[in-house]
């Protein structure tokens, strides 16, 4: 573990170095905040939230699309406008305050599960365990990505081998990770074919799934599709078997996902239920 700890460090800072270096120029989006001055030019001047339609609003110029473009072309765009009708060579600095429009959802065995914002358009397998603060003791081979399916709502499973990507069998870049992609890092498997857990409700694909050692409600909750529309993640719960009598327990998905709750771990037999949304 120490040596699989040392290796990961130093490929870390090779991915760092190489993403600086070569990294792509950040896409704008929704969420983001950024912070204009034209200097000398107050009216001009002044922190912006771009909306849902990738908008921001200018005095005197009204709507300004920014969404899907870089710092960059931003700073090109209104240089154009503000040089033709109001200021001549204007002098403009733009940065980005907050990124709040690229999110990913990370889970299982790491340090620090939860939602993270992404400060680039995509990023690899390594800066994600890095942004988690690093591997448990107790993770496994393999990385699991869940992204989802473009114009449906299940999704597509993609397995990556961290031990692969470690002993420089695969490359860090084989395989990005996205905005709105779910990571999930799964315990040390201990497989049996004969045992099953179940699950209920409002997911996309309801029904009987083998067990694995250490799997966790979320983690079935993927194996079956994802959530179905109208789910609601905050009111699922299992229904277990303890020593003859049956027990129910309450787990608040959306917590979970944002890594302010502990996911669950599951038992055989265990059944899942995903509820409706009251609304």
């Amino acid at each position: 573990m120490f040596m699989m700890r040392k290796t990961l460090f130093f490929i870390l800072i090779f991915t760092f170095f190489f993403i600086f270096i070569f990294g792509e120029g950040y896409k704008i989006g929704p969420g983001d905040v950024l912070k204009i001055d034209v200097i000398g030019e107050s009216d001009f001047s002044g922190t912006f939230t771009v909306n849902g339609d990738g908008n921001i609003t200018l005095k005197y110029i009204g709507d300004f699309k920014v969404g899907g473009l870089t710092i960059d072309e931003v700073k090109k765009k209104l240089y154009t406008i503000l040089n033709k009708d109001y200021i001549n060579n204007p002098n403009i600095k733009i940065k980005i305050l907050e990124y709040k429009s690229k999110k990913i959802v990370v889970l299982g065995e790491v340090n620090r599960p939860g939602e993270y914002y992404l400060k680039k358009n995509r990023i690899t397998i390594l800066e994600v365990i890095s942004m988690a603060g690093g591997l448990s003791d107790n993770c496994g081979n393999l990385a699991i990505v869940f992204r989802k399916v473009k114009g449906k709502t299940e999704f597509k499973k993609i397995e990556i081998k961290i031990g692969d990507i470690l002993s420089g069998i695969e490359k860090p870049d084989k395989i990005f990770i996205y905005p709105d992609d779910i990571i999930n890092f799964p315990k040390k498997r201990e497989d049996n074919p004969n045992l099953k857990v179940y699950i209920e409700g409002k997911v996309v694909k309801p029904g009987a799934y083998k067990y694995v050692k250490g799997m966790t409600v979320y983690q079935l909750c993927l194996e079956a599709g994802g959530f179905a529309e109208f789910s609601a993640e905050n009111r699922a719960y299992i229904i277990r078997n303890v020593k003859g009598k049956t027990v129910k327990i309450k787990v608040n998905l959306k917590k979970v996902r944002k890594g302010k709750a502990k996911d669950i771990n599951l038992k055989p037999g265990d059944r899942v239920i995903i509820p409706s949304s009251w609304f």
